[in-house]
């Protein structure tokens, strides 16, 4: 097994059916304890699980979207990525004055919703996570490690393998996420042995662009919208349309708590 991972953060480029599943992971929220408030009280995190046999059809399904209402799939020069911010915000590509806004929302969740993938997210309380320990796990890790946990449970289960795809946040963050993440990958955690977490056989860094910008990850960009979708549900209580085209796809739906989705708040 290629372990040039394990070194420093890489990115991931693979996406022609090498792995049996792939796992995207993208965050909402602010992942520190310093200073937090009741603005930001929750952080939660979401991993979009894709098979590996699927990979370049979803990718094309969603280049044509971009292609369709963007020449080249550009706007400003770079590709257009699908950010939950400013498409909820309607701002940069998203301007109803650049695009038929409501025309291109309805294809795009029309794609989400006949796409074949599963979700796994959690959700952090900051002040249970405070109340409840003296000395708490960092937000982000205490986060990523259910979806570890379950992720290796489920290629388990499947006999199968898989990598991960995290958002790049940075090279100092990346790397010591990554230092934290291979002992873990190696000899197991508190709840999943070392030879189940050892079907993970990679953990990635991705931006959102490659550095031209003229490419982007579709991956990543499910990830950030549906996991926007799934915090407002948890920290919330909000179902959107859109969240409601992904639920079902919550892994162990519809007893998707402590499986698909696990809430740290009591």
């Amino acid at each position: 097994m290629a372990s040039d991972w394990k070194d420093s953060p890489t990115c991931f480029e693979h996406f022609n059916g090498e792995y049996d599943y792939m796992l995207f992971i993208d965050e909402t929220g602010v992942p520190t304890l310093k200073n937090y408030n009741q603005n930001n009280r929750w952080f939660s995190m979401t991993g979009v699980l894709i098979a590996g046999e699927d990979g370049e059809s979803i990718i094309s399904d969603m280049m044509a979207i971009k292609h369709k209402y963007w020449e080249n799939a550009m706007f400003n020069k770079q590709r257009v990525v699908f950010h939950s911010r400013d498409y909820r915000k309607k701002i940069g590509a998203f301007n109803p004055k650049t695009i038929d806004y409501p025309k291109m929302n309805m294809e795009l969740l029309q794609l989400i919703e006949r796409t074949n993938f599963t979700i796994f997210s959690s959700g952090i309380d900051k002040d249970f996570l405070t109340q409840k320990y003296n000395n708490p796990y960092p937000v982000y890790w205490f986060s990523l490690v259910f979806l570890i946990e379950r992720y290796a449970i489920y290629l388990e289960e499947r006999g199968k393998t898989g990598i991960i795809v995290l958002e790049a946040r940075g090279k100092k963050e990346d790397t010591n996420l990554l230092r934290t993440i291979v002992p873990e990958i190696e000899r197991g955690t508190n709840f999943v042995s070392d030879s189940i977490c050892s079907r993970i056989r990679g953990v990635y860094f991705n931006n959102k662009r490659t550095a031209n910008k003229k490419q982007s990850y579709p991956y990543l960009e499910m990830a950030d919208m549906i996991g926007y979708e799934l915090h407002n549900k948890i920290c919330k209580g909000i179902e959107s349309d859109f969240y409601r085209k992904v639920e079902s796809k919550i892994y162990n739906y519809p007893n998707i708590t402590g499986y698909g989705l696990k809430i740290f708040d009591r």
